[in-house]
């Protein structure tokens, strides 16, 4: 279980993340030339971004550089990595694996193809089970079906993908669910007893929020019933069981209630922001931040790691946003996850 290599690199890597006074600082820049510029000088994207003219790059192109920074790093590390290449350590291949997909069913469904083959990450191509290529030329829903039948997401999505009516959302929460269940077979396979449960607990952390997190916004900003939001729930929890959140969503004030369990169930630990995926996303941070740095177990330093990488992506993100729309920087802080 232990890799003293994969657990000392990801400790190195995370020593050389972004620090709550540089963000302040890139709040503050001009331009998102000035912010390219800036992470030029940074060992985790000196890579990507060295040949690129910081006072030409657009905003899109400098998010997919920073993507690229992070996937470079996370491959940079499974070099240490002794076991199978299509383990529990390739978790995060097969994360943008399903949120690929599920891009490509949104944009399948919407007639918008050239969208998602516009933003597809290309240096991930080797690494998944599907052409991105062959799946953009889906016509339809039910190609895409016939496209994935040798796919492990085949049988899954079959019934859901050759629908008259195809639910869209429905499909989502199976992509999801199949990502869960490759999690745990991978985990079945190698780790047992306190450590099985202690990598299982790890994914459904995210299970957890992401199910709230749905069960939220559906109410408080679509209004949708109870039973319909219960069958996009993804059916595994750590602690937010099924029977809890179908009492709240049938309480007279569901949004309230919904509102209150994101502390009271430790989806997120502490009220930071008024924002609850804000605060969702910073108590992980703090989480995994933690988890990080007292760990042994190379799959949970690494899986560490990648989550806290994810966060600074995204707070990279907003920052470049923040800037290309000329919103206040006091504004755009509010969202950083730190």
């Amino acid at each position: 279980m232990a890799n003293n290599a994969v657990t000392a690199k990801s400790r190195a890597v995370s020593g050389k993340l972004l620090t709550r006074d540089e963000y302040i600082s890139l709040l503050h820049k001009s331009s998102v030339g000035a912010v390219t510029s800036f992470l030029k000088t940074r060992p985790l994207y000196a890579a990507a971004f060295t040949d690129i003219d910081e006072n030409a790059v657009h905003r899109a192109r400098a998010e997919s550089l920073i993507e690229r920074s992070v996937f470079d790093n996370y491959i940079r590390i499974l070099k240490f990595h002794t076991g199978k290449k299509d383990g529990i350590m390739s978790f995060y291949i097969r994360r943008i694996e399903t949120e690929q997909l599920i891009k490509a069913v949104t944009a399948i469904a919407s007639g918008s193809q050239e969208s998602f083959m516009f933003s597809f990450p290309e240096y991930v191509t080797d690494y998944i089970c599907f052409d991105p290529i062959i799946v953009a030329e889906a016509k339809d829903l039910v190609t895409l079906s016939m496209v994935l039948a040798p796919t492990p997401y085949g049988k899954p999505l079959h019934k859901l993908l050759t629908d008259p009516e195809p639910d869209v959302n429905k499909i989502i929460t199976t992509i999801n669910v199949c990502y869960i269940q490759w999690a745990f077979a991978k985990i079945d396979e190698f780790a047992f007893g306190s450590s099985n449960a202690l990598l299982k607990d790890f994914f459904l952390r995210k299970t957890d929020a992401d199910n709230l997190l749905m069960c939220y916004r559906m109410k408080s900003a679509f209004k949708a019933d109870a039973d319909r939001i219960g069958e996009l729930l993804i059916p595994y929890h750590k602690r937010l069981s099924r029977k809890q959140i179908d009492e709240a969503l049938r309480t007279s004030d569901p949004v309230s209630v919904l509102r209150e369990m994101f502390v009271t169930e430790r989806v997120a630990t502490a009220r930071v922001s008024d924002i609850p995926e804000i605060n969702v996303n910073v108590s992980e941070y703090r989480y995994f931040r933690h988890r990080l740095a007292v760990s042994a177990n190379e799959v949970e330093a690494l899986y560490s790691l990648m989550m806290l990488m994810k966060a600074e992506s995204t707070n990279l993100f907003r920052i470049i946003e923040g800037i290309r729309y000329g919103l206040p920087p006091e504004e755009t802080e509010k969202y950083l996850i730190v």
